[in-house]
């Protein structure tokens, strides 16, 4: 389900790059030099955003990766509709901030990989998701391309729409993948409450019995001391009686 998951988040963004430039320069009348600015603000926006998204909600925040991932997907959906209806170049150089976080989603989808499996098996996922990434490109680029050439007269940034719907079952699935780690987290923090009940009423039980040990022996030697004086005045009585 991880690799169908991965590639969901892979597909759209390298189906959307086989066509964009044609289809920039029928919206917006751009000629190469315009679109390789785009390009680069693209990929610079996603880099700080990616950065700045995983030092905040990894390191500082901790959140799960589940919900870093399904935040990631959800400004994916929400940048999709900016690319698809903008009007205008300024509008569309929107999209990419209003996606900051997209490129967060498959470092947190990765992340998730190595604490699935064990350090032994780390080397044999990183060869299938490798071979997964190259195979993503054969599926999305003809399917993309067919569909953008089916729109491209009646609706150009259509697409778009195509990758934020293609997009939506991920942010599901990361949601429930956070539910279940929030119920496992839950269910281990009872555990170990319970453990460490158990185990203070075992030293609370432990503590009781030596006061139990330590009256009874008081009681015995009480007793001794009882009879012992007793025996004696007896052993006197009966001498000074013959004397």
């Amino acid at each position: 389900m991880m690799m169908i998951v991965l590639m969901i988040i892979m597909g759209p963004m390298t189906g959307e790059m086989s066509v964009m430039y044609l289809s920039t320069r029928i919206r917006f009348n751009w000629d190469e030099v315009d679109y390789s600015m785009f390009s680069t603000f693209t990929m610079v926006t996603g880099f700080i955003g990616t950065s700045i998204s995983l030092w905040i909600f990894n390191h500082k925040l901790k959140m799960d990766d589940a919900l870093i991932a399904a935040m990631a997907c959800i400004s994916k959906v929400i940048g999709s509709f900016v690319f698809a209806f903008a009007p205008n170049k300024y509008i569309f150089y929107l999209g990419p901030v209003v996606e900051i976080i997209h490129g967060a989603g498959s470092i947190a989808t990765r992340s998730i990989f190595t604490k699935l499996v064990t350090p032994d098996e780390l080397g044999q996922v990183s060869a299938v998701v490798g071979v997964f990434e190259a195979f993503v490109p054969m599926i999305y680029v003809p399917m993309y391309s067919a569909f953008y050439k089916a729109t491209m007269k009646t609706f150009p940034g259509a697409y778009f729409l195509l990758g934020g719907g293609l997009t939506i079952p991920a942010v599901f699935i990361f949601l429930w993948m956070h539910k279940g780690n929030k119920e496992r987290e839950a269910r281990e923090m009872e555990n170990n409450k319970s453990e460490i009940i158990q185990k203070n009423s075992e030293l609370t039980n432990d503590t009781i019995k030596i006061p139990k040990l330590y009256e009874t022996s008081e009681k015995i030697i009480m007793k001794t001391q009882d009879i012992n004086p007793t025996n004696v005045q007896t052993i006197n009585q009966a001498i000074f009686k013959y004397m």
